[in-house]
């Protein structure tokens, strides 16, 4: 019960500090992009957050997940994710990541790409 009673007030401070960081404006595709590089998040998740190679992480882009979602496995994953404390990633630098991550347009449907559409 207490490691639940921990989780849960770990939680609520990440939230608030989440939104402490987006009412000083709002995440920056641009640094989230440069970040996204420097954390090493494209090592399993791809350069556009297309997903990594032998399953090493999941499709992250286009996302519709709320920042709350995206936060809370960022700060506390599922399964074989590392961990990224405020010490590590600052809430700024997590929404800038965020709205990178929410910038990346879906990929075209294969039948839109000439290469692909064309009958040998």
């Amino acid at each position: 019960m207490k490691l639940l009673g921990r989780l849960a007030a770990g939680i609520a401070a990440s939230m608030l500090a989440l939104g402490a960081a987006a009412q000083n404006g709002p995440g920056s595709p641009e640094r989230g992009q440069k970040l996204y590089m420097e954390k090493m998040c494209y090592t399993c998740h791809g350069t556009v957050g297309q997903g990594g190679e032998r399953g090493t992480g999941p499709r992250i882009a286009p996302t519709q997940w709320p920042i709350e979602a995206f936060a809370q496995q960022v700060r506390h994953p599922r399964e074989d994710m590392p961990r990224y404390p405020a010490k590590f990633l600052s809430d700024q630098e997590l929404a800038d990541i965020y709205a990178y991550v929410k910038s990346i347009p879906p990929s075209r449907p294969a039948k839109d790409i000439d290469l692909l559409s064309k009958a040998p």
